[in-house]
């Protein structure tokens, strides 16, 4: 059968009508993390290098926040490596997992790396595995899904991938965070997801393509943003007419043309937001594999913000930007930094009247 956007709407219509649903209330705090990738710890675990980093966030941040916790999809990378030799390297990991499940709660999706969970007749763990699932905010709906199933590709040849991986990739020393995932085909995969998103009124949250997105804006689309606020603040008060705004616009101008320079593609818009308005209603948490550091989202009081966590050792470059306020965790020597926020209400608001 040829997989066309119909299929492919139509595949995701499914798995919204038969997802569970659960009711989102104002004192609910949800963090949630995707794209893992937990591997056996040796020199192709992609998870490795960021492990004390997320470690430390559930514990010292989130658990003592009385978060729950949100796993959605590519948590274990089961194309790569045996369940056995993840769980038992990632022992720690698992039972801050089960903290969460016991104390608050535990939502956990599979993803494209991680399908064959669904297939196990005994879980290592004592929570379900979803492949999706709804959080109603009043009436209006976050739709959690991994974001493979927006996909053509690894709907079709998501065995031959996982062949790939394992026998190639592994051997090569290739980790997932290599992957070009400015590719036109990354960004088919969010346009659909986009799209599907807009037209049912809903908000969809998503992993898979590593690509941080708040209220469907990609990091230039931020950065463009967030130097014309710099600009208009100097303008208009006099008390931001500091050294220290002039650096934050210096600094998110050299990211911006850093971003310029690596990658060639930066025709980005033409895939996802050819619609008359720019329609929120499509968020990615990153992953947990970045070079420098990890990004996840938040959900608390009727907010909704995107955060990247980072070891202060490693990208002292944020530290130095006032443009964002990084904060310590304790003398852990890693930083939480709130890139966006937005409340959930004016997110289903502006999907509501622009769609």
């Amino acid at each position: 059968m040829k997989i066309t956007n119909k299929v492919v709407y139509e595949n995701l219509d499914k798995i919204f009508e038969e997802a569970p649903s659960f009711e989102l209330k104002r004192k609910d705090k949800y963090v949630i993390f995707s794209d893992l990738h937990m591997g056996d710890g040796g020199s192709t675990d992609d998870f490795k290098s960021n492990s004390d980093l997320f470690k430390t966030a559930l514990n010292d941040y989130y658990l003592g926040g009385s978060y729950s916790l949100i796993l959605n999809g590519d948590v274990e990378e089961l194309q790569r490596f045996k369940l056995k030799k993840i769980v038992e390297r990632w022992k720690e990991v698992y039972e801050l997992f089960d903290l969460f499940h016991q104390h608050t709660r535990l939502l956990k999706t599979i993803g494209n790396h991680d399908l064959e969970l669904g297939l196990l007749k005994e879980k290592p763990y004592g929570y379900d595995l979803l492949e999706a699932f709804k959080l109603k905010h009043k009436k209006n709906h976050l739709f959690f899904f991994h974001g493979h199933q927006a996909s053509k590709k690894y709907q079709k040849h998501n065995l031959l991938i996982g062949f790939t991986l394992k026998y190639f990739a592994n051997p090569l020393g290739i980790k997932n965070y290599s992957v070009a995932h400015s590719s036109k085909k990354q960004y088919k995969i969010e346009k659909r997801a986009y799209h599907y998103s807009a037209y049912r009124k809903i908000v969809s949250v998503i992993g898979h393509t590593h690509r941080p997105l708040f209220e469907s804006l990609h990091k230039v689309e931020r950065l463009k943003y967030k130097i014309e606020q710099l600009c208009r603040d100097y303008a208009a008060d006099k008390a931001m007419r500091t050294e220290e705004t002039k650096d934050a616009i210096k600094a998110n101008k050299k990211d911006l043309k850093k971003y310029y320079k690596q990658v060639r593609d930066t025709n980005y818009q033409n895939y996802v937001y050819n619609t008359i308005f720019h329609i929120p209603c499509l968020f990615n948490s990153g992953c947990v594999i970045g070079k420098r550091g990890m990004t996840c989202l938040e959900i608390e009081n009727g907010m909704i913000r995107l955060v990247h966590w980072f070891d202060g050792n490693i990208s002292k470059k944020y530290l130095q930007q006032s443009g964002y306020s990084p904060e310590p965790l304790g003398e852990t020597g890693f930083y939480r930094m709130v890139v966006n926020e937005e409340t959930l209400d004016y997110v289903f608001t502006r999907i509501k009247f622009l769609t």
